[in-house]
């Protein structure tokens, strides 16, 4: 019966938007009484009358940069991002249109911007904008555009005017603004997503941020709404492929369509309003997902049925229709991004990487690739680059090849030969501490001294030979490593959603108030996108918390009941804690240490071997509570001692949790957080981060000895002493042992 009842209100949803979205037929019968008039002519003497000409057909504009602007910088660069378009828009004639300003000292008779469509270049623009924005227009080759996603991308050559050094470098730099860049797409009726397919299509708006309006009836106050449009949001948001949805409530569909806007209507189907009652006779009876036309034209969603539970299941056709898999990159994750479990290989080909003939000083580029939610590896293990390259025998010793892991430098490898080089399977070892669960950046460097440049004539900067060249056959392998989780850590949350993705159920404490739903709603979207999966909230009374479940809180702290904030890791109003807001700002210049003896030893371990003392205590300090600063919006996480992980959101007033919460889930501000507290006040440019002293090692099941001993190995290359203390113990119990045998076979001596 329920098998039944679900096929049917599938075939109600595959049918309501095409029968909504209907054009009138074309009637191509004669009229009745139509008379021929014969063409008027021209009375002599009259002057002749000029037709007016003809309106030149709409245009629809879709921003295409999902971020504030786009930046390319160094001698060689490039950078991607994806669009989405319905078929209509993809078959339309388009133009792109941009402008970009360029730092001062790029040379532009040397220096060239182009742009490619789907791997199809489209222009080659000098870059000779340094005084003022130049707007450029590019007409769109019919047949590249599609259906679906396309990749948009920019690539720079910029060599300096004047400079042959390798620190000019860093001056060269061409900016495009997210205000200017667009799609101009010429037709009428372009606007319309009919489709649930095409829902991604609503793309971003000038400032690169896509808007959720939420059109409800009591704006999500029990439970049970929550619930359902927790579950929503982020199939939403996984659905239109961005990295974060800014969402609001609202009473009305918005009054015209406007790229990077979609009006969701969640509410059960009695409920709905007038602009949306054509969907209320279907969703009376089953759930509906479907994209309704409204008077103003706006994207409008309807989520409904007959009561919360059924408009749960409604928002599954979401993913079902568009799901968030490979072939659908996110907006600003073009290139691939592929899961580097233990032992595996990826080409550089394969991570975006082009063959590369280099005549500059400095050359970089950037790959991606994600790693599990258990990966520890990261006090012992070594990532390891196979390179295949060459180098002229102009490169003089100095020059050097560099690694970085998300933004730190991780490898330098000097280039000793004089007379040139082979790098013919060369393997540079990468350390991989400042590896992550989740995504992972590695930028490769190549840093080159030349004899030529010396001398550094005119033009020389861009008409000097090749001296570099490397092939994307290079390859990164990834060694067996450890699989375990450290908790607390916000690190492994934000990257891999850990541990709630793999969890059929996650109690939900959710504040009073429309702003605090709504930093609910933003942060579990938040939490979606950037773990690519589902998360099933469940929103219950904070009573009903059990410290033997995982759970999330999202309140401010005044809020939280006395029972339940000793939990959180922050402290409540009054209560003593760890230093937090801007004393620990205000107090980093402060003085009045004295010198020491033990001083200048743990100065001595931290310069020359890289030891803090931290690393030489055997029993690490309490984790106090955490005092959040005024209007800062915090998260932390906190491992109960009943086994449940718990993560807390909150700030001092809802407002102030809103606005923090928006500011936090920016992909910059996302990928700083870690440790076990992690505080934005208003006023900060980066997130303020507090390390766990007391962790947890959770270890995966099935019990594998091999994964203990190389869970041992990490463990004890960040425990010094503890790693003396064992092997001290393995050579007495050793002499022991032997002494013990040979005394057994008469030998005492």
């Amino acid at each position: 019966m329920m098998m039944r009842a679900l096929l049917s209100s599938a075939a109600v949803i595959a049918t309501l938007s095409p029968a909504w979205a209907q054009p009138v037929p074309f009637d191509m019968t004669p009229e009745n009484d139509l008379v021929v008039q014969p063409a008027p002519q021209a009375v002599p003497g009259t002057p002749t009358v000029t037709p007016a000409p003809v309106a030149a057909p709409a245009a629809f504009e879709r921003p295409i940069l999902p971020f504030d602007s786009l930046r390319l910088t160094g001698e060689e660069d490039k950078h991607g991002i994806v669009v989405y378009l319905t078929e209509a828009q993809a078959a339309a004639p388009a133009t792109l249109d941009f402008s970009f300003i360029n730092a001062l000292v790029v040379a532009p008779e040397i220096s060239s911007l182009r742009v490619r469509i789907n791997n199809t270049e489209i222009s080659n623009t000098a870059i000779a904008s340094s005084s003022a924005a130049t707007p450029v227009s590019l007409p769109v080759p019919a047949g590249i555009l599609r259906a679906g996603p396309n990749m948009i991308e920019f690539r720079a050559s910029q060599r300096h005017r004047t400079d042959c050094t390798v620190d000019s470098t860093y001056q060269l730099w061409t900016e495009i603004k997210s205000t200017d860049a667009k799609l101009v797409l010429a037709g009428a009726g372009l606007a319309p997503i009919q489709q649930l397919t095409d829902l991604a299509a609503v793309g971003v708006d000038a400032q690169g941020d896509t808007a959720l309006r939420l059109i409800t009836a009591n704006g999500l106050a029990d439970a049970q709404a929550q619930s359902a449009a927790m579950r929503i949001a982020q199939q939403i948001g996984l659905s239109i492929r961005v990295p974060k949805l800014d969402i609001s409530f609202a009473d009305a569909p918005s009054e015209a369509a406007a790229p990077g806007v979609l009006d969701v209507a969640i509410m059960p189907a009695a409920e709905l309003p007038a602009e949306l009652e054509a969907a209320r006779a279907q969703a009376s009876a089953g759930p509906i997902a479907a994209m309704v036309p409204v008077a103003t034209g706006a994207y409008t969603l309807v989520i409904s049925g007959p009561n919360w539970e059924s408009i749960a299941r409604a928002g599954d056709a979401l993913l079902t229709a568009a799901p968030a898999s490979e072939d659908r990159p996110r907006l600003d994750l073009p290139y691939p991004l592929p899961m580097m479990e233990e032992g595996a290989t990826a080409s550089m080909a394969s991570l975006g990487v082009d063959r590369l003939e280099f005549n500059g000083r400095r050359f970089t580029t950037t790959m991606q690739f994600e790693l599990p939610s258990d990966f520890y590896a990261y006090r012992y293990g070594e990532l390891e680059l196979v390179l295949e390259a060459a180098y002229s025998r102009d490169v003089l010793p100095g020059s050097e090849i560099d690694i970085y892991t998300n933004g730190q430098i991780a490898s330098a490898t000097p280039m000793l030969r004089t007379e040139g080089g082979l790098l013919k399977d060369t393997r540079i070892r990468i350390p991989m501490t400042n590896l992550r669960p989740g995504r992972n950046e590695a930028t490769f460097a190549v840093n080159l001294q030349t004899r030529s440049d010396v001398a550094c004539g005119a033009g020389w900067t861009g008409s000097a030979p090749t001296r570099f060249v490397l092939s994307n056959n290079s390859y990164f392998h990834m060694p067996d490593y450890a699989r375990a989780t450290t908790v607390p850590d916000l690190q492994v949350l934000t990257g891999s959603s850990w541990p709630y993705v793999d969890e059929t159920n996650v109690p939900a404490a959710i504040g009073q108030g429309r702003d605090t739903v709504l930093s609910a709603l933003m942060f579990a979207t938040r939490l979606a996108t950037a773990s690519n999966r589902m998360i099933n909230f469940t929103v219950i009374p904070e009573a009903d918390l059990s410290p033997e479940q995982d759970a999330v809180l999202i309140m401010p702290t005044g809020a939280v009941s006395q029972t339940n904030i000793g939990r959180t890791g922050v402290a409540a109003a009054g209560q003593p804690g760890a230093q937090g807001g801007d004393d620990s700002l205000l107090d980093q210049f402060a003085g009045g240490e004295t010198s020491s003896p033990l001083t200048n030893v743990e100065s001595w371990l931290r310069e020359h071997l890289g030891v803090d003392t931290a690393d030489l205590r055997l029993i690490p300090p309490p984790d106090t509570p955490y005092v959040p600063g005024a209007e800062a919006v915090v998260v932390s996480q906190t491992h109960q001692p009943e086994g449940g992980v718990w993560t807390f959101l909150t700030s001092t007033s809802p407002a102030t949790l809103r606005a923090g919460t928006e500011r936090l889930i920016d992909t910059v501000m996302w990928r700083e957080i870690a440790g076990r507290v992690s505080a934005l006040a208003p006023g900060d440019n980066e997130v303020t981060s507090v390390p766990a002293e007391m962790v947890s090692i959770v270890v995966p099941e099935p019990f594998s000895p091999t994964n203990l001993r190389r869970i041992a190995a990490n463990w004890f290359s960040g425990n010094i002493l503890y790693f003396t203390f064992a092997i001290v113990l393995g050579a007495v119990l050793l002499m022991l042992m032997t002494s013990r045998m040979l005394t057994k076979i008469g030998r005492p001596s």
